[in-house]
């Protein structure tokens, strides 16, 4: 066992650590990697509905080959190379709990997470980047959105103490497996809880989980995450933890959509921003101790990069003049998000290419919403804004059930899978471009030239 705490990433008053000397994260998350995002890749569905398809189609032994190798080919040390050159000290890693445990026997933990995760991890710690253990998707969901793969729309994982439990025991496991890797930075124990309603039920989580992790490890950082896509702290309690840090993440555009006008003044659109973000820093005042921004970034579109990418640099200079970590959402996808991307000839964003003609995932809001007022207003009596809100996102689950159906299967069923089996390799190195104007900011706040 290491005994030497200077090698691990700590708290220290409001600040982050590392062999006594303060340490400022920057790096990115891994999205859709062990966690499928659907418009991150461009497939319909949630993640496991993503993969129900797969199976549907080609079988269930070679549905666990096509994902076993994406997961694999997803990166490999060559993006590690590209990271380092980047000057990143930190990489999100975004997982699903069902790579650990079997619903049907949730006393038992499967291995097979552990191939996926520490081959990662192996490539952190060969390259000096910290990974940051972040669980993506917990059993009920832990609020309504897709990106928990909720099948309801509902963040049951808040309304049941059982499936709290299984979570409070896989983290754990966790930590028992992983309490001696110095490079494995923290913890992030449930990703954007929403719709919480009771705020016991939700400190006691909390309490709960970081005790069972200090069971096992009383060294590694653990990150808690507040409310309403973990925007909002004030349901959370002082936790009596040397080692616990908060996290936020900042999207100010989804309050005020007209910041991503090329039309706004910047100087207004940093105001508005600056705004945004001292509700979220409070905090750190509020806790006395560290945040991290674990999530900042936009949809990116070529041909207003440079306007795009303003953005951004308005939102990380927030961070580096208030001395917050943070992690850019995401490093690679299917050229949505992220700064490497498969290139336009490639099979999967081929695949994607047709596949966005009939699908788009950035409308689905909108119609969630317009169905659930046509539904009142035809069957009921309209609603309120209050009440529109939650009942969207379980319209929107019925939507990507539809989609599935009809805007996935359908073309899967065209392609031999010798041709999918051969999918995930679009997400090789050599098969990938990456945004020059994106990695020239990423430099300028990390210093490397």
């Amino acid at each position: 066992m290491n005994d030497h705490l200077t090698d691990f990433l700590q708290v220290r008053g409001e600040d982050f650590t590392a062999n006594g000397e303060k340490v400022l994260l920057r790096g990115f998350g891994l999205g859709s990697w062990m966690n499928l995002e659907h418009f991150m890749i461009g497939l319909p569905g949630t993640d496991t509905m993503i993969k129900k398809a797969f199976a549907d189609v080609y079988g269930a032994d070679r549905a666990a080959t096509f994902f076993d190798r994406f997961l694999l080919e997803f990166v490999d040390e060559r993006d590690f190379a590209f990271l380092k050159s980047l000057g990143v000290n930190s990489l999100r890693l975004p997982f699903n709990y069902k790579y650990f445990i079997d619903d049907q026997r949730p006393g038992v933990y499967k291995e097979e997470g552990f191939v996926y995760l520490d081959h990662v991890v192996d490539l952190c710690e060969q390259f000096g980047i910290y990974a940051i253990l972040d669980l993506h998707s917990v059993p009920g969901g832990q609020n309504p959105d897709w990106h928990c793969d909720t099948s309801s729309g509902l963040p049951l994982f808040w309304e049941y103490g059982a499936l709290r439990d299984t979570v409070i025991g896989l983290w754990g496991h966790i930590a028992k497996r992983y309490r001696d890797r110095p490079w494995v930075g923290a913890y992030d124990i449930v990703n954007e809880p929403s719709l919480v309603k009771d705020a016991v039920v939700f400190n006691e989580f909390y309490d709960k989980v970081i005790a069972e992790i200090r069971r096992h490890d009383p060294h590694h950082i653990i990150f808690i995450e507040g409310n309403a896509f973990t925007t909002d702290f004030s349901m959370l309690d002082p936790v009596d933890d040397p080692q616990v840090a908060y996290e936020f993440h900042f999207y100010p555009f989804v309050d005020e959509p007209a910041v991503l006008s090329p039309e706004m003044d910047r100087a207004r659109r940093r105001q508005i921003f600056a705004e945004a973000f001292a509700k979220l820093l409070a905090v750190r005042d509020k806790y006395k101790k560290p945040v991290w921004c674990g999530e900042l970034g936009l949809v990116l579109n070529p041909q207003e990069i440079d306007f795009q990418v303003s953005i951004i640099e308005d939102m990380l200079e927030l961070c580096e003049t208030n001395d917050v970590s943070w992690a850019l959402w995401t490093y690679k996808d299917a050229a949505v998000m992220g700064i490497a991307y498969p290139r336009e000839d490639t099979p999967w964003r081929l695949l994607a290419g047709k596949i966005k003609q009939v699908w788009n995932q950035h409308e689905e809001q909108g119609k969630g919403e317009a169905l659930v007022d046509y539904m009142a207003q035809t069957y009921f009596k309209p609603i309120s804004t209050e009440a529109r809100y939650p009942l969207q996102f379980r319209m929107r689950t019925i939507m990507q059930a539809i989609c599935v159906e009809q805007n996935l299967k359908p073309f899967l069923e065209e392609l031999p899978w010798e041709t999918v089996y051969r999918l995930p390799e679009s997400f090789r190195w050599e098969q990938c471009d990456y945004c020059e104007e994106l990695a020239a900011l990423v430099r300028k706040y990390t210093g490397v030239r």
